[in-house]
């Protein structure tokens, strides 16, 4: 047992879940009764973004405090032990441990299944694998896509993955319970988007276009989409173009955007699982309770698809942060998910380490937003396994997002007049457009990274002190 003011944390993360959400006022079929049951409980970042648009950068930088750029862990390939060594409880999870937290965990909390991560930071650990599946979409059975990227129902009795792993960490939330984190990672709506029949079935036969897709739905061929791109964003958008052809030319292209709308649902009625058992226990009383997605997804806007870019459906992420003192509310200030361990750690009572570069909400849960930095900041870019990693930075404020790539070229989004970012500011203007865009692109190019790391080594190093 802790001395902490709040002596538990429920820290739960849906995976690939961007901003479609209902409290978001995301895509008009979408199907989340729990999270708006949960955000009328908590504080609601409604401009959260994750440090990359990928999974393993995201996670890390989530959950050690440091930004992809300082670390060098920059793509999926790169994983938190190529820096972390493990036995350290260098993490968010390995600190609350060392503070005394009973730490219980379950599903895809870091980014690592179970036999690469560090068990000695958790108290208990539920190992699972994932699902294995037949082939069901007509583009899956083609053969054009991997297995990963497969999509459809599949029947309501099949217990999957994500509901194990819910069910046993509900087990786990006791009434009268102190010092506890519990974290849960669902892996849903990670492809493949396969999910029980009945969550299809919430949904139209033929759902809406993604909001901000245009007016004249998606086709891979459609230039208008990408005219005022520079090469580099083109490029970035080439390299999971395959996705998008495919679906097209299959004629599932609607189909495959169901499946991700019920894929949510799914991760939403599983929470709402986590949500009944906290009624029932009464631990709301003396529980933190965290939810936060590591990137979101775009499924054709622009053309792009999966995540790996840096705009507006690619980063921005739900948020919810609430618990005892903590009033339930929205903030429009923008943050950044490397604010999550310094805040969680300050809410539990924990000194945060030095080496951590996010800035502590608990301003903003309090009802003081503008104590905050007021932008968040995101790389990504391509040879992110070379040694010579060509990197893009992109800087969001309240207004505006702002895209450097490596050659140069830059993209500039007002997001007062231009939210689903159609309109690049930096595209051939005119010479009296340039001259009123300039103080605000300098201002916000002042804002990047000066410094980058070089890539890690993609070997785990040895036991080092860090601390």
């Amino acid at each position: 047992m802790t001395s902490l003011s709040s002596p538990n944390i429920l820290f739960l993360s849906i995976e690939d879940l961007n901003d479609w959400i209902e409290p978001l006022g995301g895509h008009p079929d979408t199907v989340t009764p729990n999270l708006t049951r949960l955000a009328a409980r908590t504080m609601l970042f409604e401009h959260a973004y994750a440090t990359a648009p990928a999974c393993s950068p995201s996670r890390t930088a989530t959950l050690y405090g440091q930004y992809p750029w300082e670390t060098g862990i920059y793509g999926n390939f790169h994983k938190p032990d190529h820096l972390y060594p493990r036995g350290m409880r260098l993490s968010l999870v390995g600190l609350l441990r060392d503070a005394g937290f009973d730490t219980i965990g379950a599903g895809k909390v870091f980014h690592v299944f179970p036999k690469q991560f560090d068990h000695d930071e958790w108290t208990e650990w539920n190992r699972r694998d994932l699902d294995d599946f037949p082939p069901l979409s007509a583009t899956r059975k083609s053969g054009e896509l991997g297995e990963n990227s497969d999509f459809g129902p599949t029947d309501d009795t099949e217990q999957q993955y994500d509901e194990i792993n819910t069910d046993w960490i509900v087990q786990r939330l006791q009434p009268g319970a102190e010092g506890k984190f519990w974290a849960l990672g669902l892996y849903r709506p990670h492809l493949p988007f396969i999910v029980p029949r009945k969550y299809f079935d919430m949904l139209p036969d033929r759902v809406a276009d993604p909001p901000g897709l245009g007016m004249n739905g998606f086709a891979p061929d459609n230039a208008a989409q990408v005219a005022g791109l520079p090469r580099p964003a083109r490029r970035l958008i080439r390299m999971n173009a395959n996705l998008g052809r495919a679906l097209h030319a299959h004629g599932e292209y609607k189909d495959f955007v169901r499946a991700y709308l019920a894929s949510i649902a799914y991760a939403d009625a599983l929470l709402g699982r986590v949500l009944d058992r906290m009624d029932e226990t009464g631990l709301w009383d003396n529980t933190v309770v965290v939810l936060w997605s590591d990137h979101g997804w775009q499924l054709g806007e622009k053309l792009a698809f999966r995540k790996f870019t840096l705009w507006e459906r690619a980063l921005r992420v739900p948020l919810f942060i609430g618990g005892p003192g903590i009033a339930p509310g929205r903030t429009a200030e923008p943050v950044s998910l490397i604010d999550l361990a310094p805040t969680v750690l300050s809410l539990a009572g924990v000194p945060v380490p030095a080496r951590f570069s996010g800035q502590d909400l608990t301003p903003a849960l309090h009802g003081a937003s503008q104590h905050l930095r007021g932008h968040a900041l995101s790389v990504w870019g391509a040879e992110l396994d070379g040694p010579d990693p060509k990197l893009a930075f992109s800087v969001r404020t309240r207004n505006h997002r702002f895209i450097h790539y490596w050659t140069g070229a830059e993209e500039l989004y007002d997001h007062r007049t231009d939210p689903f970012e159609h309109h690049n500011l930096m595209h051939q203007p005119a010479m009296a457009d340039l001259a009123q865009l300039a103080p605000v692109r300098d201002a916000l190019h002042d804002l990047l990274p000066t410094r980058t790391a070089a890539p890690v080594r993609t070997r785990p190093q040895k036991n080092r002190q860090m601390r």
